[in-house]
């Protein structure tokens, strides 16, 4: 059974789901609606600096900075100031770049910053306080705003409110005793190094996080075994490459995340980058990363800023390396459906006065309007918010947001606890940020959504990052949407749900169960990478499902219902490397290089357990938005491209005189291999079948003579085994009583009058094949028979009638190299093959 849906928000959003006391209206409806005129309003800034940047760096440095990032919101900011990322009076910032990059590049340098990375029209840096305001006087500068302190998709301490117990930096025993995750064996990929002989050898694999080793844990995990490096006991002694890291502040979040890789893959080479440092530096370190020899990408983080309904320069930057033949895995994220998504409703209503906008109307068309809607916010809880509309972002694109909005959060008195009120003709970027902490004591809090100018957007759509939850209400719909956007909705990259490993097949859990946090997916693209408005797309995100929950040597908290001591790494970001992983895994077992990243993202969602969002009703098949299409299966889809480390050459069967062809029939298994090759036979009609071991040379058996009544008739025995490469080989021979010895091969011409209706053949050679494949078919001469070729993803390629009897070329020279999928058809026999296009 699924549970309600307001006791489902509560247990999945991990948050303080309180009612409201003492408070006679309706929600949406409070006392203060005809009071709010009384609050001081914060004044619109039309500055090249972001209004909380500005208010930074008007307080008094000696007193106020170092201490900025404890104090909780004061009244009228928008309470983001503790994400702020300030070291020894520098701050790190993200400067859209209105004309030459190039240019931008050479004042911010002369104005004394540090260039920490640039994309597009971003140009990321950490810059001196004191010289900020010089950027108010550049030609090149559109807009400059903090590099908010990046949200984590991990580190989830409470899963439906377990218990844990903080370790930080726990040290490894003195004897080496190497933590390992549970989630290897929840997806299978230990089956994986064990049956496919792999383990990620010759696969460079890149992570990034908020840092490394700045806990200087790093040599004790290598020395212990759960990372590579020179001490590493299993003699994996190839250091992890680190290409930046943060110099203080990280959690070292992305050496747990190594930890992950290496337990999966760990003959795979490691390489890290953070991501901290600005979202132009983030995407180039993603570039940077493949710039060094990365096959597979990690990540666990997202920026506030990031765009909802456009590709961001994060996203452009996964698209490109993409490209470049790099398979890039990113978080779902672990949001649940704490979104809000709707179509504007304009109203006459202005709460602050008519110069300060009019307000969204909350409410379902035909009810009473609803200006303020609540929210539920823990005491002591964190509250960020981000709201955007369908306008494009000129820093993504270059194409500029046309109408400006800002958000307000009130509490139960009508008070504005925080505003962010930006102008966003002038930044460029149709987004506003605001938060609190709740030292108030109270709940209950409302938002309040103002268009100051401009045209009025079509759609809106904020995210609750933190702590936030809504109060549940029919009559305001677009609550509970999804929550997964920015660079993990891009089409480049997997993006991976979580499952707690202690939920799934291996651990005795019939169906996985995902966990309540992971994101929920569909959010629209509404505009290319330009800024161009185009039809809505909603891809299918997550991708799919792997295993959190599992042990850490260092990171996070210990979970005490897992019988052991050791930390326990939850969320999204732990479930990213999981995959990751086996990509190295495959990359390793297909051998040939040639295995793209869409051909990974394809095997790895065709071979999964399927598994059902439970926000929905009924059980979700195939692929849903909380879920994608399951939880990975590594064993099988390493299985799926491994090369074969010897080949199988064809076997055939023969027929071999006998004394007494009315009883018994006899038959020879001609092996030309130097190993026993397990095979099927059976004697098509007549329900005789059996496996054995073929040996080297020729292996011979008997059969009972196949009669009809009192006829013996030619009997037909057909012989099948698998190559390295998973593929079923077949072959087949006719034995009559007077043509002993005759035999009858696929590959060889025959009257199709000796076969059984049930011996009907359609195969494939050679497989693997760089350019042509040849289509054999033995069907039902009387009817015609169809070969389409599809994708991994889907598409249909090829299709043609062709005769249901003979050999027939198919030229593959057009197709990339992968894996596609052959669907025969001819009357009721249809049968799909698998090719790898080498």
């Amino acid at each position: 059974m699924k549970s309600n849906l307001r006791n489902y928000v509560c247990g999945a959003l991990l948050c303080f789901c309180a009612t409201q006391s003492g408070f006679a209206q309706s929600p949406g409806q409070p006392a203060f609606q005809s009071a709010t005129r009384n609050n001081q309003l914060p004044k619109k800034s039309f500055s090249k600096l972001s209004p909380d940047l500005k208010r930074l760096i008007q307080k008094d440095q000696r007193k106020d900075v170092d201490e900025l990032s404890r104090q909780s919101a004061t009244p009228k900011s928008n309470g983001m100031e503790r994400l702020i990322q300030l070291v020894n009076g520098q701050v790190i910032i993200d400067i859209t770049v209105a004309g030459n990059i190039d240019s931008a590049k050479k004042e911010l340098i002369s104005a004394g910053a540090k260039i920490t990375g640039s994309f597009g029209r971003i140009i990321s840096a950490v810059m001196p306080l004191s010289a900020i305001d010089q950027l108010e006087r550049s030609s090149q500068v559109r807009f400059v705003k903090p590099a908010y302190r990046p949200k984590h998709t991990g580190t989830i301490d409470n899963k439906k409110n377990i218990p844990v117990t903080r370790i930080e930096n726990t040290a490894a025993p003195s004897a080496v005793k190497t933590i390992y995750s549970q989630g290897d064996t929840a997806q299978g990929s230990h089956l994986a190094r064990k049956n496919s002989r792999v383990n990620g050898k010759g696969v460079k694999v890149g992570i990034m996080s908020d840092s490394y080793n700045v806990l200087g844990g790093a040599a004790t995990g290598v020395k212990n075994g759960e990372l590579p490096g020179a001490t590493n006991p299993y003699k994996f002694t190839k250091a992890v490459e680190v290409l930046n890291d943060l110099e203080s502040g990280g959690s070292d979040e992305g050496r747990a995340m190594a930890e992950i890789v290496h337990d999966v893959a760990p003959g795979a080479d490691l390489a890290f980058s953070t991501a901290f440092l600005g979202e132009a530096a983030f995407a180039q370190g993603i570039v940077e990363l493949a710039n060094v020899g990365c096959r597979v990408i990690t990540d666990d983080i997202f920026y506030f800023a990031e765009p909802y309904f456009q590709d961001g320069v994060i996203a452009q930057a996964i698209d490109q390396v993409v490209k470049r033949g790099v398979t890039y895995f990113s978080a779902a994220g672990n949001l649940w459906a704490s979104s809000y998504e709707e179509k504007y409703q304009k109203s006459n209503k202005a709460p602050f006065g008519t110069l300060s906008g009019t307000a969204h109307n909350f409410a379902k068309s035909g009810r009473p309007p609803v200006y303020y809607q609540p929210v539920e916010v823990p005491v002591n809880g964190v509250f960020t918010i981000g709201l955007q509309w369908d306008d494009p972002f000129f820093s993504a694109g270059g194409a500029s947001a046309k109408t400006d909005m800002d958000i307000y959060i009130l509490d139960q008195k009508g008070e504005i606890i925080s505003a962010s009120t930006t102008d966003n003709i002038g930044s460029g970027d149709p987004i506003e940020l605001a938060g609190f902490i709740n030292e108030t004591g109270n709940t209950t809090f409302y938002i309040a959504i103002l268009k100051v100018s401009g045209p009025d957007p079509s759609r809106i759509k904020y995210v609750l990052f933190d702590n936030g939850t809504f109060v549940a209400d029919a009559d305001v719909p677009g609550q509970f949407k999804s929550a997964l956007t920015g660079h993990a909705n891009s089409a480049g990259a997997i993006t991976v749900a979580a499952a707690g490993y202690n939920n799934t097949p291996a651990y005795g859990s019939k169906v996985p169960l995902v966990q309540d946090y992971s994101s929920l997916g569909g959010t629209q693209i509404i505009f290319d990478p330009r800024g161009s408005k185009m039809l809505p797309v909603i891809r299918r995100k997550p991708d799919f499902t792997a295993p959190d929950g599992g042990n850490n040597s260092f990171f996070s908290g210990d979970d005490i219902y897992d019988k052991d001591n050791y930390p326990n790494f939850y969320g999204t970001s732990a479930a990213a490397p999981h995959a990751a992983g086996v990509a190295a895994l495959m990359i390793e077992a297909q051998k040939l290089n040639t295995l793209t990243p869409e051909s990974i993202r394809g095997i790895l969602k065709s071979r999964t357990y399927d598994m059902d969002n439970p926000g929905t009703p009924g059980f979700d098949k195939g692929f849903d938005h909380k879920t994608g299409t399951g939880l990975i299966r590594a064993e099988l889809a390493v299985a799926d491209v491994k090369f074969p480390n010897r080949y199988v050459n064809n076997l055939s069967i023969e027929n071999i005189c006998t004394d007494n062809p009315s009883k018994e029939r006899k038959w020879k298994i001609i092996n030309p291999n130097s190993f026993d090759v397990e095979v099927r036979w059976s004697v098509v009609g007549f329900n005789q079948t059996a496996t054995v071991k073929a040996p080297p040379g020729n292996y011979q058996f008997a059969t009972t003579t196949g009669n009809f009544r009192s006829y013996s008739l030619p009997n037909v025995m057909l012989i099948d085994w698998k190559d390295n490469l998973g593929y079923t080989r077949i072959d087949l021979a006719a034995s009559s009583a007077n043509k002993c010895g005759q035999r009858f091969s696929l590959w060889s011409s025959g009257e199709a009058s000796t076969l059984a209706p049930d011996a009907m053949v359609a195969e494939v050679f050679p497989n693997p094949s760089v350019n042509t494949f040849n289509i054999s078919l033995s069907l039902d001469i009387t009817k015609p028979a169809e070969l389409q070729l599809i994708s991994v993803d889907g598409r249909t390629l090829y299709r043609n009638r062709v005769a249901a009897k003979g050999v027939h070329r198919l030229n593959a020279t057009a197709y990339k190299p992968g894996i596609y999928f052959l669907k025969v058809t001819n009357g009721d026999f249809v049968k799909t093959l698998k090719l790898i296009k080498q």
